[in-house]
């Protein structure tokens, strides 16, 4: 219920934001998200989660089901996903949120989502290699950091 609350949220703040310019106003801000590959294969894939805020000072904040919350940037702009065996084959969305902050208070200036997919590996039968990541991605330190303490919360002690 949250998730798909979050979504709903997600969507009228973009259709929001893109009525409310005016001729002699300065830009919109502008969230850009690309993710590499748009898709993957289940227990050894990784997903390159490359964004871009347009308003200086903006701090992006991504968020999606394959990941346990969602992971705030504040270093760098890339991410790295590691895809699991627990996680199940299907289409997911990543979200991106480019948030400041007001005082005590996150605002979502702009906000961009991309649709990847996970297949499943067939023992028996052909499929296409899996995709690489691209040569000059380099994770950041944020995204390293969060993922690695998401993996061993959730192993078992």
């Amino acid at each position: 219920m949250k998730r798909t609350l979050a979504v709903v949220v997600a969507a009228g703040a973009i259709a929001g934001l893109a009525g409310t310019g005016t001729a002699g106003a300065a830009p919109l801000p502008r969230a850009t998200l690309r993710v590499v590959p748009g898709w993957t294969y289940q227990g050894s894939g990784k997903l390159a989660v490359i964004t871009a805020c347009s308003q200086r000072g903006d701090v992006p904040v991504v968020g999606s089901k394959l990941l346990p919350k969602p992971v705030t940037l504040r270093t760098g702009h890339n991410l790295e996903i590691k895809i699991t065996d627990k996680t199940r084959p299907g289409k997911y969305t990543i979200n991106l949120f480019c948030t400041r902050k007001a005082g005590n208070r996150q605002l979502i200036d702009s906000a961009a989502m991309k649709r990847v997919q996970v297949l499943k590996i067939l023992g028996g039968f052909w499929q296409p290699d899996q995709p690489g990541l691209p040569k000059q991605f380099k994770p950041g330190r944020d995204g390293l950091q969060r993922t690695a303490a998401a993996r061993q919360e959730a192993a078992p002690h």
